[in-house]
């Protein structure tokens, strides 16, 4: 902005030096309020002289005077370096947090002034580095909280998403594509018709749902650190039910048994139920949006007839409610066993469902998936996804969502009558049927 006067560009540099500095000056006075001496901690006239030399250096350079420029660039850099070795020698600390903002400093000042990127991003940039700086205590605690075996889980995940998944062939095998396979079915006289072209596998697919639900896993298990198991049984339910909706409600039913209260067991089943909900909306933006738009009405008929449910059975709770999270909390962060285990489940649905498709029709699709949605919903959602457009038509996808979503249901609601008390079993069943029929909204969307 080159309307910009000098007088103004070092009042700028002058504020954006003091806004450092009083950041600076807070964090010393933080880490030495118990000690008198505070000589060492650079504060507010020191920023506020260091951002106004970059200006009048930046100043220099545009009259033309670049050797003056140069001259107070080396003087500066060669006190800052002076600065660092004598402070390391001295406190033992080799970081260069202090050192950077002192730069970053003398760089504010002359970017002020020679105008190569626009004020407004400088001092967006000033207000980013501040807050930085402010979180050092809490980088500082959050580092010493994480554990070995968390680092080690995350560095697995990087190689399963960054290293591996990118170089998969993105290609499809089909049965002509085993070798003398074909041969083989001949020899046999057997004629494999439309069966020949049935999808195999897609490697790059494939692992993309390993990706994805071991990507689910994490979050799953972010969200129980930051709840924790001191924060509610509510919350608790809530955040188990995102790692596994089903055994969160078969936890809730078996210590439905020893509780008066089912009111709130069922609140928090519910709401475990709510939260693998949001866990398909995820599922189906990641693989068909288009589809995610055609089910808007069936996934907020199922989001906010859980809530209202959920939040009826809260106000019916009297006194506290105890609820044991050992079987509903994670105590790692995902296991690539498990997700390869969910990756063949998925394949063999997949396979099972186009079978049924190619020699049943929809009939066939439909009740492969609701067989699949038996043991979960994550699968067939997923597996719906991915033909929907394709093999299926989006009408037939909704449909098979709507009803293999209220089989999960209603298998959930057996699970309820088998462990939990009679109380619960019954006020969840009553639960399930109306989220069913409010699932049943979404087909006005396809009609």
């Amino acid at each position: 902005m080159h309307f910009l006067s000098i007088p103004i560009k070092l009042l700028l540099s002058l504020l954006l030096g003091i806004a450092i500095g009083f950041e600076r000056e807070s964090y010393e006075f933080k880490i030495k309020k118990d000690e008198k001496d505070m000589v060492g901690g650079l504060g507010i006239r020191s920023y506020a002289l260091i951002t106004t030399l970059g200006t009048v250096a930046g100043i220099l350079k545009q009259n033309g005077h670049f050797s003056l420029f140069l001259i107070i660039s080396i003087s500066f850099m060669t006190l800052l370096i002076a600065y660092y070795i004598i402070g390391s020698l001295f406190t033992k600390d080799n970081g260069v947090t202090t050192e950077l903002a002192i730069l970053w400093s003398f760089l504010v000042g002359v970017l002020i002034t020679i105008e190569v990127i626009p004020i407004q991003l400088v001092i967006a940039m000033v207000v980013v580095i501040m807050l930085i700086l402010s979180l050092k205590q809490r980088v500082k605690s959050f580092i010493a909280g994480v554990k070995e075996f968390e680092v080690q889980d995350f560095i697995s995940y990087a190689i399963i998403a960054l290293v591996i998944f990118p170089f998969l062939p993105d290609a499809s095998y089909t049965l002509v594509d085993i070798p003398y396979i074909s041969t083989i079915f001949a020899a046999y006289k057997i004629d494999l018709g439309a069966l020949a072209h049935i999808e195999l596998i897609n490697p790059f697919n494939l692992w993309k749902v390993v990706v994805l639900i071991t990507g689910v896993e994490i979050v799953g298990y972010i969200l129980e650190r930051i709840v924790g198991q001191k924060k509610g049984w509510l919350l608790t339910s809530f955040v188990g039910g995102f790692i596994s909706s089903t055994s969160t409600t078969q936890s809730l039913a078996n210590q439905s048994k020893t509780s008066s209260n089912a009111s709130g067991l069922v609140a928090g089943a519910v709401f475990a139920n709510l939260s693998s909900f949001f866990q398909h909306f995820i599922l189906l933006v990641s693989i068909n949006s288009f589809f995610m738009v055609s089910n808007t009405l069936f996934l907020m008929s199922i989001i906010f007839s859980s809530l209202f449910i959920g939040m009826f059975f809260l106000m019916k709770v009297k006194g506290e409610v105890n609820v044991q999270n050992k079987e509903i909390i994670k105590t790692d962060i995902f296991s690539l066993r498990p997700a390869l285990k969910f990756a063949l489940f998925f394949l063999m649905i997949k396979l099972v469902t186009k079978i049924a498709l190619v020699l049943f029709g929809n009939g066939g699709f439909i009740a492969g998936s609701l067989l699949g949605a038996v043991t979960g919903l994550d699968a067939v959602t997923i597996n719906i996804s991915e033909v929907v457009g394709q093999n299926i038509t989006y009408q037939l996808g909704t449909l098979t969502l709507i009803l293999a979503n209220a089989t999960n249901l209603l298998v959930k609601s057996f699970y309820a009558f088998s462990q939990g008390s009679k109380s619960f079993a019954l006020k969840f069943f009553i639960s399930v049927i109306i989220i069913i029929a409010a699932s049943f909204i979404g087909l006005i969307q396809i009609l």
